[in-house]
């Protein structure tokens, strides 16, 4: 009985390789076809700051010694501006505004846009634009729902920190042709 069972793994195996080769080659075709005719357009977030480790560090040190250890490899000028903008974060008064604050910090807006994340693929700028609104706008919603209720903790939960990524990264993407992925 244990030999009838080996053909059907070894089938198995063998069509999830194959089914995930053939998903493989269908995106790259996908892909290559929107790069070949230049059109479509790609709602996009920015990745995150390079020095996003660092920033989280001094996020949650608890001395000073941390704060030093976090920083220790930036150039000077790169160290100050981390602390400060951690600094102006942490005087918010609320968790929100801090999770908001930080969230908005992390990302990287001014990395080329070939870097940034790409979220979706439109046919035109005005259906990716309307897609970009309309996230947006459902986020605000479930945003002010989360400021409005009073927090259990001093921290948020990861499902309201996950509605505030969302938010960040919504307030933040564009929508961009094609071809700023794919030059010609």
């Amino acid at each position: 009985m244990q030999q009838e069972g080996r053909p059907i793994s070894l089938f198995t195996r063998r069509y999830a390789h194959r089914a995930f080769a053939t998903a493989v080659a269908v995106a790259a075709f996908a892909v290559e076809a929107v790069a070949q005719t230049g059109s479509g357009w790609f709602l996009v977030a920015p990745p995150p700051i390079p020095e996003k480790r660092a920033l989280i560090k001094v996020y949650v040190a608890n001395s000073e010694a941390e704060v030093r250890a976090a920083v220790d490899s930036l150039p000077g000028d790169e160290q100050t501006l981390l602390v400060t903008t951690v600094y102006k974060i942490l005087m918010k008064p609320s968790a929100v505004a801090r999770t908001e604050a930080l969230l908005e910090a992390l990302q990287d807006t001014a990395a080329p846009v070939s870097k940034w994340r790409r979220i979706g693929a439109f046919d035109s700028a005005a259906s990716c634009e309307r897609q970009r609104q309309h996230a947006l706008e459902s986020f605000e919603r479930v945003a002010a729902t989360v400021r409005s209720s009073p927090l259990e903790s001093e921290e948020l939960s990861v499902e309201d920190w996950r509605i505030f990524e969302a938010l960040s990264a919504g307030r933040r993407s564009r929508c961009v042709p094609a071809s700023a992925f794919f030059p010609q």
